[in-house]
C-alpha cells in the first residue's frame, strides 16, 4: 500500500506547483527601433509595386503593464500574464495607442503574453513582439484591399529589436 501511496502523492504534489507556474514579468517600456521595412506602394504608374523602405528614423516606444491577470493555456501547465501594450512612434506627441490581444477571456485593450512573445492588433496593424528574443515585427495591411478604389496607404511589413528603457 505503501508503495503506491507515495507515487500517487508525488504526482499530485508535482501537478500542483506545475499549476501554481507563471510566466515571468515582461513589464516597463521598451524602444523598438525598425531595422529592415518593405512592402507594396504605387508605382510611377498607377500600379501598386513591392518597394523597400528606409527603416533609419522607424522607432517606437512600447509600454507594457501587468494586469494583475492570468489565463490558463492548454499547450503547458504555465498560465500566462495578461497585460495592456501601448505603442507610439519614439518622439511623437500623440498617446499610446492600446492594441487588443486574440487570446480567449481577454477584455479590451488585454493582451497575453506566452513565453516572451505578445501578438495584438490596432486598426490593420498587427504588431508581435517577443521580449525574451527582444525583436519585433509589425505588419500593416494598407489600403490595397480597401473598399475605396483611391486609398493610397501602403501595405508593409517591418521588423526590429527592442531595448528595454527602465
Amino acid at each position: 500500500m505503501k508503495r503506491l501511496v507515495i507515487p500517487v502523492w508525488l504526482c499530485l504534489a508535482t501537478a500542483a506547483s506545475a499549476e501554481q507556474r507563471e510566466a515571468p514579468d515582461f513589464s516597463g517600456s521598451y524602444l523598438c527601433k525598425t531595422t529592415a521595412s518593405s512592402g507594396i506602394g504605387i508605382g510611377t504608374g498607377e500600379e501598386w509595386r513591392a518597394t523597400i523602405f528606409d527603416p533609419t528614423d522607424e522607432s517606437y516606444v512600447v509600454k507594457v503593464t501587468d494586469t494583475n491577470k492570468t489565463l490558463p493555456i492548454s499547450v503547458t501547465a504555465e498560465k500566462v500574464r495578461v497585460y495592456t501594450v501601448g505603442v507610439k512612434k519614439f518622439g511623437a506627441k500623440e498617446h499610446f495607442y492600446y492594441c487588443y490581444g486574440r487570446a480567449q477571456g481577454l477584455e479590451d485593450d488585454e493582451v497575453a503574453a506566452f513565453d516572451g512573445s505578445m501578438r495584438c492588433d490596432f486598426l490593420n496593424t498587427e504588431y508581435s513582439f517577443n521580449f525574451n528574443l527582444m525583436r519585433f515585427q509589425i505588419m500593416f495591411w494598407g489600403g490595397y484591399m480597401d473598399r475605396e478604389a483611391d486609398n493610397r496607404d501602403t501595405p508593409y511589413i517591418s521588423i526590429g529589436k527592442c531595448e528595454k528603457i527602465d
